[in-house]
């Protein structure tokens, strides 16, 4: 079974903005703040966008970082998703990607203080 072969996380300048945007706006650490947005890209409808066309990474977090010790689980729920949508695990890293900038645009549009956060779960 394919296995996500990413190290290295890149960010692109739009989302190490929001990041930042996001971290002064609650005081949240960039991984517990890709963490929260990957699993509401989950949850969400529809895939998120392909990232590889004029992708500019201006920022890289290490996987282990940004995951922790709970890297095969949030592996593993993106294999569900990618399964229950019927869709080749051979993407794994590109949807890994494309779920996590997804998932910082949607905490960026919904998020404006710590107290936010509570209301999404």
């Amino acid at each position: 079974m394919p296995e996500l072969t990413l190290q290295r996380i890149p960010f692109s300048s739009d989302a190490d903005i929001k990041l930042r945007t996001l971290k002064t706006r609650t005081g949240l650490s960039a991984n517990i703040i890709c963490r929260l947005g990957f699993c509401m890209s989950l949850d969400e409808s529809g895939q998120p966008k392909d990232l590889s066309e004029n992708f500019k990474q201006t920022r890289e977090i290490n996987r282990y970082t940004l995951l922790g010790k709970h890297d095969h689980i949030y592996i593993a729920l993106l294999k569900i998703r990618l399964l229950k949508d019927g869709i080749s695990l051979k993407g794994l890293d590109a949807a890994f990607l494309g779920h996590i900038h997804r998932g910082i645009e949607l905490l960026a549009a919904r998020v404006k203080t710590v107290e936010d956060i509570g209301h999404l779960l």
